[in-house]
Parts: C-alpha cells; structure tokens; sequence
C-alpha cells in the first residue's frame, strides 16, 4: 500500500471528523488571548485549556490519516500520534477541572494545588505510555495491518482521564451549600456533557463522538466566561456596578421575604495614594483590597466595586447573621493589618464600612436603602477621621 496515496485516502475521514473542532478551538483563542479586561489567572488557565485541547485533536488527526496504512514509519506514527492524544486530553480535563474550580471559588490557590495534581500525573500517564510501548496493556498497533487495538488494562485511560472531574463533583457535593444556583448549573452542565461525550467514545470505540461533545463543553465554557466578563470589574477581578445593579432590581422586583446583610465598604485616604504615589500604586491599592476581599468572602457572598475607592458586599442572612458579619469585616481587618506589617507596598491600606439589613417584603426602595448604608459607612469614616486626628495631637 503507497503510504501518500493511503494518507491522503484516509485525509477526508479526518478532517471530516476533527476540522470542526480545531476551526473552533483557533477563533476562540485568537479572540481570547486578546482579552486584556479579564482576571489574568483565568485567562491564562483557559489559554492553556484550548492549547492542549488543540494538541489532542491534532494528534487525533494525525492518527487517522495513518491508520491502516502499511510500514514501520506510519507504525512510529500512529503509537506517537495515539499516546500523545491520550496525554493532551487527559491533562485537558484537569485543566477543565481546574478552571471550573476557580471560576466558582475563585482561589488561586486551590486552583493551583489542581494543577500541582495534574503535572504529577502527566509526568506518570508520560511512564505508563513508555512502559507500555513495549508490553501493550494499554493500547497496540497491530504491526502487521497497523491497526489500533486496546489492551487488557485499557480502563487505565478513562480512570486517568476522568478523575479530575470526578474529584471536583466530590469536592462540589461537600460544599453545595456554599455555591450558587449559577455556579452549580455550569458545573453540572459541563459534567453531564464530559461524561455523556466519553461514555459514548469509550463504549462505541467505532465513533468519534467526543470532538462533538467536547466542542459543545468548550463553547458553552467561553460563553459563561464572555456572560462573566461583562460583569467583572475588569481592574479588581470583583463584580461591577453592572452586576450589583443587576442583584438590587431582583431584590426590587420580587417579594420573597428573603432578607440580605449589604455591607458598604470604602477605602481611606486613597485620594491621597493616588496624589503622592500616582495612580498606578492606587490601582494597586484598588487590587490588594479586592484581593483581600475575595479571600475573605464565602462562596454565596457577592463582593462587586460599587465605584472609585467604594465596594458592596451581599451576605444572605440566616440565623446569627450580625455574627457573621461582623466575623467577615474582622476577617478582613486582619488580612489588612497582616498586608501592612509585610509592608509590600508603599502605602497602608485602610477600610470604613457601614452595613444593615434589607428584606424583600416591598416596604423599602432599595435606593432609599442604599443611601441608608451610604451614610452609615461616613459615619464611620468620620469617626476614624476624628480617631486619628486626635492622636496625632497626642503626639505632638
């Protein structure tokens, strides 16, 4: 059989099957990594995502066009081809694992204690296919017709493939209580069509299913990050005064009888960091206290940038909530007490608050409630003012 004429015999399957799913993979990172208005962490971690997703599809592609073909080059070929599309797509689903992760809880941390997770088993899925080049328990290429044939421990590959989403529906189950009825819907849905895409590749191996079922994943990912975007405070990684409005006209809208602990919150002497140090450090400022803001939050709280130096926070109340609150803004106190001691910065950061609560029952507009917090937070503010002003003359 003459390999460029069984090449390019084979080339219409392959393209037929995998062209789709590069086209969209390619437009959405050419339009993404040109988004500069978005949280670099996630940016970075969904690039990553679509350059491995293209790398097993590509090797995917590669083996279909060299499949059945006779030789002992396309052989080389098609082992190569198979590991490295087994490699990119197991470490795509812990990248898929890991971003979901981050896009609900929003810590880097945990996401990079993921990624930590995937390295290391990249590093030993990269052994195992070494390993069984030679043995053939995981997969092998019949010498003779170059045909692809699973090995007797095959169900090492969608134990390895699957796991990472398996531990974050292990990890969403224990804290259910703490998430979203968004956040819970992207996951869930995301989850149903990973599995639903792998099940059917896994059990018709004739079919190639999972590109569709992927794409799908990958497309209704890019449209929750572009629905996300649009509510992001593009500097601070917090939601905008969009989103905030967005949460007051629901509380405006509908009576539920739900009542919700708001917190205004507004930084101090900030004019002043933005007049002596310019305002690339009261950026800065603006970062850091949002940083520690969102350490601070829980997973059904909501922190958004109300405007300049001011941000709201939303604590849905329960039981002990004035505990709660009061828990969260000492929280926050430390972490700012513990930012100035390291002295990172040329400045110190410091907060006034004030908060109340808001119960939708339809007796008070929410802007009359707003101005309410408003006032209660300069109160505190021109306490702290008088505060320091009297020690200064105590000092002197």
């Amino acid at each position: 059989m003459d390999l460029g004429i069984s090449a390019a015999t084979n080339l219409p399957l392959a393209l037929n099957v995998t062209f789709g799913s590069i086209i969209i993979v390619v437009l959405i990172f050419i339009n993404h990594f040109r988004k500069y208005n978005t949280d670099r962490f996630q940016r970075s971690l969904f690039c990553s995502l679509l350059i491995f997703y293209f790398f097993s599809v590509s090797a995917d592609l590669l083996f279909l066009m060299f499949r059945g073909v006779s030789g002992g080059i396309a052989h080389s070929i098609l082992y190569t081809a198979r590991s490295l599309y087994y490699l990119f797509l197991a470490f795509s689903y812990y990248l898929a694992a890991t971003f979901i992760d981050y896009m609900v809880f929003r810590k880097t941390s945990r996401a990079k204690a993921i990624l930590l997770v995937g390295c290391t088993v990249f590093v030993m899925h990269v052994l195992l296919l070494v390993f069984n080049y030679s043995h053939g328990f995981y997969f092998y290429i019949d010498p003779e017709h170059n045909v692809y044939h699973r090995g007797i421990y095959y169900f090492l590959r969608p134990a390895i493939t699957h796991s990472p989403m398996l531990l974050v529906l292990a990890d969403f189950a224990t804290n259910y209580k703490t998430l979203g009825k968004s956040q819970i819907a992207m996951f869930l849905t995301l989850f149903l069509v990973f599995i639903a895409g792998s099940a059917v590749d896994f059990l018709l191996s004739s079919t190639y299913l999972i590109w569709p079922f992927a794409d799908a994943a990958l497309l209704y990912t890019y449209f929750f990050i572009v629905q996300a975007d649009s509510r992001m405070d593009p500097l601070t990684g917090v939601g905008n005064r969009f989103s905030f409005n967005e949460f007051t006209d629901r509380l405006s809208r509908y009576i539920t009888g739900d009542s919700w602990a708001i917190v205004m919150l507004d930084m101090d002497h900030f004019k002043a960091i933005n007049d002596t140090l310019g305002h690339q450090e009261g950026d800065n400022a603006l970062r850091d206290m949002a940083a520690i803001i969102r350490d601070c939050i829980k997973g059904t709280d909501f922190a958004a940038r109300y405007g300049g130096d001011e941000f709201v926070l939303t604590i849905k109340v329960e039981k002990g909530y004035r505990d709660r609150v009061e828990k969260l803004i000492q929280e926050m106190q430390a972490e700012v007490d513990l930012f100035n001691a390291k002295k990172i910065r040329p400045f110190k950061l410091e907060f006034s608050y004030g908060y109340d609560i808001y119960t939708q029952d339809g007796r008070q507009p929410v802007e009359e409630f707003l101005n309410h917090i408003d006032s209660l937070m300069y109160r505190h503010k021109q306490g702290r003012r008088h505060t320091d002003e009297r020690r200064s003359r105590a000092a002197v």
